[in-house]
Order: C-alpha cells, then sequence, then structure tokens
C-alpha cells in the first residue's frame, strides 16, 4: 500500500493545483506527503585565489536560494493546517539540473506525482517526467489539474506484453489494492511473437489469481492514435487510473519518449500511471 508520495517543486504555474492533489491521494492512502523544494549550489569555476563561483553566479545563487527558502517557508505554512503527515525540505541540486537531482530523492518513496505537460510549463512537466520516469526507479503519475476520484479502485492497464508495462501493472497493484483491473489491448497482434493467441487473456488470468475482478478489451485504434484510444476508453468505462508502461530510448544523454506516451501524457484528462 502506498505509504509516501513524493512531490517535486518545479516552479511551473501548475505547482499549487498539482500538490493539492498530491495532497488528496496522501489523505486517501493515509501516505506521508514529502515536498522538495529545489535550490541550486555554486558551481566552482577558476579564479585567481582557487576554484570558487564567480560574483555574478554567486549573487544569482543567493537570490535563488532566498526564494527557495521563501517557499519552502509558505509550504510549511500551508501543510500545517492540513491534517496529512507531511514533510517540506530543501534540497540542494546543481543550477538548471533540478530534475535530474531531485530523481535521487524520488528513489526514497512509493510514487511520485507531476503535473500534465501544459502551455509555457510543458518544457518544465516534461523535464521532470522523463528524469523520473527513466532515472528514480520508481513510478511517477502525470495529473491533469482537476481529478474525479482520489482513490484507485477501478483500473484500466493499457496493456502490451512488455517489461514495462509488467512492472507498470504490479506497482500499481502494490500501492493502491485496486478492486477491478480491465486490460484494454488497442490493434493487438495475434501470435507468439505478438499478444498471443488471445490478446491479454494471459496477464489477465494472472490478476484474476489475485482475486481481482478482470475483464479483457481487444480494440482497435482505427483513425485514431493509440493514446486517444486509451484516454477514450477509460472515460467510457469511468476508470478511476490509467496504467501504462513508459518508453523511450536514450541518445545523446537525453531521454526521446515513444510516440504513444508522449501522446498520453500530453493529452490525458485521468491520471496515469507510469512505469519503466
Amino acid at each position: 500500500m502506498l505509504k509516501d508520495l513524493f512531490f517535486p517543486v518545479t516552479g511551473a504555474s501548475t505547482d499549487d493545483a498539482t500538490l493539492a492533489i498530491a495532497e488528496q491521494i496522501a489523505d486517501a492512502y493515509r501516505a506521508r506527503l514529502i515536498i522538495s523544494v529545489p535550490v541550486a549550489v555554486p558551481e566552482a569555476v577558476a579564479a585567481p585565489w582557487g576554484f570558487a563561483p564567480g560574483p555574478v553566479l554567486a549573487q544569482v545563487l543567493e537570490e535563488v536560494e532566498i526564494r527557495a527558502t521563501k517557499r519552502a517557508e509558505e509550504l510549511r505554512r500551508r501543510m500545517a493546517n492540513s491534517k496529512i503527515a507531511s514533510d517540506v525540505r530543501m534540497d540542494r541540486t546543481r543550477l538548471f539540473d533540478a530534475p535530474e537531482a531531485l530523481t535521487l530523492q524520488a528513489r526514497y518513496a512509493d510514487l511520485s506525482v507531476i503535473a500534465k505537460p501544459r502551455g509555457d510549463d510543458a518544457s518544465i512537466a516534461h523535464a521532470f517526467f522523463n528524469a523520473f520516469l527513466f532515472e528514480s526507479g520508481r513510478p511517477v503519475m502525470v495529473v491533469p489539474a482537476n481529478i474525479a476520484s482520489c482513490r484507485f479502485d477501478r483500473l484500466l492497464l493499457a496493456w502490451k506484453p512488455t517489461r514495462e508495462a509488467t512492472r507498470a501493472i504490479h506497482d500499481a497493484l502494490a500501492l493502491f489494492s485496486p478492486r477491478e483491473v480491465e486490460v484494454l489491448v488497442v490493434d493487438p497482434e495475434i501470435g507468439d511473437l505478438g499478444h498471443g493467441d488471445e490478446p491479454g487473456a494471459d496477464i489477465a488470468a494472472h490478476l484474476a489469481e489475485r482475486g481481482l475482478n478482470v475483464r479483457v478489451t481487444r480494440r482497435p485504434s482505427g483513425t485514431m492514435s493509440v493514446a486517444t484510444t486509451v484516454r477514450l476508453h477509460a472515460a467510457e468505462r469511468g476508470a478511476d487510473l490509467i496504467v501504462a508502461g513508459g518508453y523511450g530510448h536514450s541518445r545523446m544523454r537525453e531521454w526521446v519518449l515513444g510516440g504513444a506516451t508522449r501522446d498520453l501524457i500530453e493529452s490525458l484528462e485521468l491520471p496515469v500511471l507510469f512505469s519503466h
């Protein structure tokens, strides 16, 4: 069961709304909410007297730390009025590298919660999502601005017979102990090298052994993308949470998301739990 939830303060305009959702999830599962405010540390640069931050950079970093301290104090006052257990802390990062640095802290929690990429904040959300998904070793939940339920009893599994999807559904089961799981197979590939002779049947049988109410749906995407098909089906079924594998590959030290993963996080209307 979910015990601790990690929320990184990204500096995006969506932070407060996303924090409110993380707080509601923590309350629903009686979990502790860990809130991390990143603060940059000086980078050493060559100087006549040795290695030290340049004077201009040092002033910038001092202002950054003042703002971070103020933000942390604001959050502590806010959480003092909350009924959930929480920990607001400042975590040191390299300048301009908060997403990568905070992945270390995300490893010490069951789940991280970040906002859906949107508007001017999309690049920030993508940076945190990519770093957390591929580097934290923990599942990541991406949430829209508002969600109907903070308890996840009805899951929709966007199933592919891959390591990522397998890990995602088992992460979700361990965290939320749901009642129902619908296995959705979009554009199934029948055969040994695809989804098997009965796409979705094997994972459904495995989940049913846990006492879950499981159903399998096979659906063509038609003229829609896979992500749109998953999203619309989840809405039709009244799912609380979409569960999916997060796919990507490395190139030049950057993570490039697979098309379906990127489409899903950018168009989601329900929370989505991703694992890699």
